[in-house]
């Protein structure tokens, strides 16, 4: 008799909180600002093959260091093939001499190929 008090005033409390909750506007979430100190990077958007030991090396080295990305891959994706073949004719890169990866950066600094050094001084162009 007791266990069955206790559950019907339980079933009846939650029932109250759940229709006072429902009642209620709802809270706006919080926007956190970013933390002081916190590195803003510029846009990155890097081509590449899906079986590609250099692009797997260049997208390891951003994950690595925390850089977001965006990855284009050519080989499955006929869209974004077409968008790296433009990128290229832009640059006026020979058919001979393109591959990947490739990466722009900022949305103008465009860079064929990848080395930790010569991304850091493109990103820091770019800034």
């Amino acid at each position: 008799m007791i266990r069955r008090i206790l559950i019907c005033t339980l079933l009846f409390v939650t029932g109250l909180t759940a229709t006072a909750i429902a009642q209620e506007p709802a809270d706006q979430s919080i926007v956190t600002p970013p933390a002081k100190g916190a590195q803003t990077y510029p846009s990155v958007v890097i081509y590449t093959l899906s079986t590609c030991p250099h692009c797997a090396a260049a997208k390891e080295y951003l994950h690595q260091h925390n850089i977001p990305f965006s990855n284009r891959e050519v080989d499955t994706d006929e869209t974004q093939m077409a968008e790296l073949m433009k990128i290229y004719d832009e640059m006026g890169v020979p058919e001979k001499k393109r591959g990947v990866p490739l990466l722009v950066i900022g949305g103008t600094i465009r860079m064929q190929g990848f080395t930790p050094e010569k991304f850091e001084k493109a990103m820091q162009e770019a800034k």
